[in-house]
């Protein structure tokens, strides 16, 4: 972690000191000047949140971080934030929780996770119970077993007379071992007879808040993001993908999904062509991309209407069901690499028909980069093209790049270099969308 990360951290946690009450409910012993985890967890009230946000909007902007993801659910609201210096990036992840609940079904209040905190003189705690009950409550409800590596907690939580009394009051049970042996379905249940019988009105609220917010995160995808990388053989798009995702570090690590230049919802179309008896042979020599003959103009367009049902069904399938929260999808070539290599996916089409098809029938990705270099730099490293092979694609590229969603990056120096211009390009860009959805 570099200094301006645990600067930052500081100031934030001095921000939430002088003007709120809060907990950070998991792993917050290195807290403020260093965070051993992937977020921070911090539950406060939904009032509060608002009442805060335009100071840590201006802390941002101030200490200049760009925020990169933005979620709004029902439970809480995720900021994830990165800042670029020369070839370092750092992030940090920002989890505000409101409440522990399961749609919008509430297992624990905000006033609940913020009584009988503890400070260490920097930051608030919850005691020992509350922590352990915050997850366990939410493993549990949606079946999932509490994590061996909070062992510790839970032996020092289990038995304490607050878990004994929440575990009784929101699903009838006396114990974990109780719960450990009922069914998530049987306890959410029975978390949701709880709020019915004690507060109605607030479970009403708490699930139309649930069907809105995911209605919206799934339809309009504004939180996370989709990038995707076309450019031809030779110009560095693997090790370029690989630092990208290197330089995002932790919050990414996890959270991305990475596809070879489409969903692949479907089989490939030479073996799917086999399989129905259509082609007797199929030629699987995938080492040469460009081993294919030039096909005709009917074989093109089977080949076109086969992959863009791909892209489309794939799109709402494998990338939308990422993006709706803060997730990142990379695709080593998109469609795109249809426009710009003909001859890899033998799709011999005219490069503007096949550009007009693009906007009217493809969903888009968020980043499109078009990774390239020059005819020279590129035979230096790779000779799968000849030159006039790697001029053909680089006159479509240059096609591509003006036009909206596109970034043309030269890679004729070092990886990092590109990575730094793709990234700075990236997180302006998603600060530019969250301040509007912020504000």
């Amino acid at each position: 972690m570099n200094n301006y990360t645990a600067d930052f951290q500081s100031k934030f946690f001095i921000l939430l000191n002088s003007k709120i009450d809060y907990v950070v409910l998991r792993n917050f012993e290195g807290l403020p000047e260093r965070n051993d985890s992937r977020d921070i967890d911090i539950a406060l009230k939904r009032s509060d949140y608002f009442d805060i946000k335009q100071s840590l909007l201006e802390l941002v902007e101030n200490e200049k971080w760009h925020i990169i993801t933005y979620l709004n659910s029902d439970r809480l609201v995720t900021w994830v934030l990165g800042k670029i210096d020369n070839a370092t990036t750092e992030l940090i992840q920002l989890d505000f929780f409101f409440n522990t609940s399961v749609f919008g079904i509430e297992l624990m209040s905000s006033e609940e996770l913020i009584n009988n905190r503890e400070s260490n003189g920097k930051i608030f705690y919850p005691d020992i119970s509350i922590q352990f009950l915050d997850k366990y409550l939410y493993d549990r409800a949606v079946g999932a077993e509490y994590p061996e590596k909070y062992h510790s907690t839970r032996s020092s939580a289990e038995n304490s007379p607050a878990v004994r009394a929440k575990l009784k009051a929101l699903f009838g049970i006396d114990n974990t071992d109780q719960c450990d042996s009922t069914s998530g379905r049987k306890l959410l249940f029975r978390a949701f007879r709880y709020n019915l019988r004690h507060r109605p009105f607030g479970l009403m609220a708490d699930m139309g808040r649930f069907i809105r917010t995911f209605t919206g995160n799934y339809i309009l995808s504004r939180t996370g993001f989709s990038v995707g990388f076309t450019g031809p053989d030779g110009s560095g798009k693997t090790t370029v993908i690989d630092r990208t995702i290197q330089r995002l570090g932790a919050v990414f690590a996890t959270a991305h999904a990475y596809y070879h230049f489409r969903p692949a919802l479907f089989g490939n179309l030479g073996e799917v062509a086999h399989s129905a008896g259509i082609k007797k042979d199929v030629d699987r020599n995938y080492c040469d991309p460009h081993r294919g003959g030039r096909t005709g103009l009917f074989s093109s367009l089977m080949r076109l209407a086969y992959y863009s049902t791909d892209y489309i069904a794939g799109y709402f399938v494998k990338v939308k069901t990422k993006t709706r929260i803060t997730r990142l999808v990379i695709f080593d070539r998109y469609f795109t690499d249809i426009i710009c290599d003909s001859r890899r996916s033998r799709i011999y089409l005219p490069m503007r028909f096949l550009n007009l098809w693009r906007k009217l029938f493809i969903p888009s990705l968020d980043y499109n980069i078009l990774l390239t270099a020059s005819s020279e730099t590129i035979l230096s490293r790779k000779r799968e093209l000849d030159e006039s092979g790697i001029r053909d694609i680089n006159n479509r590229i240059d096609y591509l790049a003006d036009q909206k969603g596109y970034l043309k990056v030269l890679n004729e120096s070092t990886p990092d270099d590109a990575v730094t211009t793709i990234l700075n390009h990236i997180f302006n860009e998603q600060h530019k969308k969250n301040l509007r959805r912020l504000k």
